[in-house]
């Protein structure tokens, strides 16, 4: 039984992961202005849409899930002739379509699949789960991080897999700290982001005060706020710090730069922060943070993913 693991184009982790564990790359389409592009995760591609078109504010810009008829055209034409199962892990569903578009096509895939696999000399039954991840970018990223640990090192029933995830859902947590405000409040407003009211983001303007912002569960809220860009990274990695200290996590942080990720990878704080999680086996992963994302957010924002230990669920 072959199990395929598919994301969707926000989903943050480096491309060199992507390719050693095979995983399979749902698009998204990014317009700016009259301008539609295809976000396939490429970090090159990432790299030149932050130069050319999301620093630019006067640009309209927005992402949009792929069509329910395109999602059911790739696993009819591809993907069900490669795998017996396949689990679809979608951006949540409070920050996007992915998760109804995906469900959707689910119907047509699981009713026509039947006469393609068997015209390729495919006996096996096949499956599809398609699940809301309830989280954003790295915590995207780290549910697939785990989900491809227990396939690879447990190789568990497809059923058992599915409620794994599930219950991996609730124990995500995700940091987000933007760079610049302005894409938070005129941008990711439209994508469900109500943690950045007007006051807030006068004030944060005024006296740049970078929020910190954290979701669990498809929830967003800011728990604190930090004077500086740089300082606000290093606070959300003391908190992670502390969490690594007291062994109240899964042995993998997720992180994703909304840009060159060689700026955050200089800073003192995350050099340090490198060297605490190598002392306590905590694999690090961090990558450009996706265009899907960073349409929303803005360049130069950072984000951080956790999974919480079982004993603080």
């Amino acid at each position: 039984m072959k199990v395929g693991v598919v994301i969707d184009a926000s989903c943050d982790l480096p491309r060199s992961y992507v390719e050693e564990h095979e995983l399979e790359i749902l698009p998204g389409d990014v317009e700016f202005g009259d301008k539609e592009l295809l976000d396939i995760r490429d970090p090159r591609d990432t790299l030149s849409y932050y130069r050319r078109y999301i620093a630019d504010k006067s640009i309209e810009a927005r992402t949009r899930a792929w069509p329910v008829e395109q999602i059911s055209k790739l696993f009819l034409e591809d993907l069900i002739l490669r795998y017996d199962r396949v689990l679809v892990l979608c951006v949540s569903a409070t920050r996007g379509r992915v998760f109804s578009h995906a469900t959707e096509a689910s119907y047509a895939i699981l009713q026509g699949y039947r006469e393609k696999r068997a015209a390729a000399g495919l006996a096996d039954s096949f499956a599809l789960r398609v699940l809301d991840t309830k989280s954003v970018g790295p915590g995207e990223g780290i549910i697939t991080h785990e989900a491809i640990r227990m396939i690879e090192e447990e190789s568990p029933p497809f059923e058992k897999l599915r409620r794994s995830v599930i219950e991996l859902t609730q124990r995500t947590v995700t940091y987000l700290v933007p760079n610049d405000l302005f894409y938070l409040r005129h941008r990711a407003s439209t994508k469900g982001e109500t943690s950045m009211g007007i006051a807030a983001y006068q004030f944060g303007r005024a006296l740049d005060i970078k929020p910190i912002i954290e979701m669990r569960r498809g929830t967003s809220r800011v728990v604190t706020g930090v004077r500086r860009f740089e300082r606000a990274v290093a606070e959300i990695l003391e908190r992670v710090r502390e969490t690594i200290r007291f062994g109240r996590i899964a042995p993998v942080v997720v992180m994703s730069f909304g840009g060159d990720p060689r700026i955050i990878r200089e800073l003192p704080a995350y050099q340090d922060f490198e060297g605490f999680a190598a002392t306590h086996r905590v694999q690090l992963h961090l990558s450009v943070m996706s265009a899907t994302l960073a349409v929303n957010v803005g360049p130069g924002a950072f984000s951080l993913a956790l999974v919480e230990s079982d004993d603080e669920h």
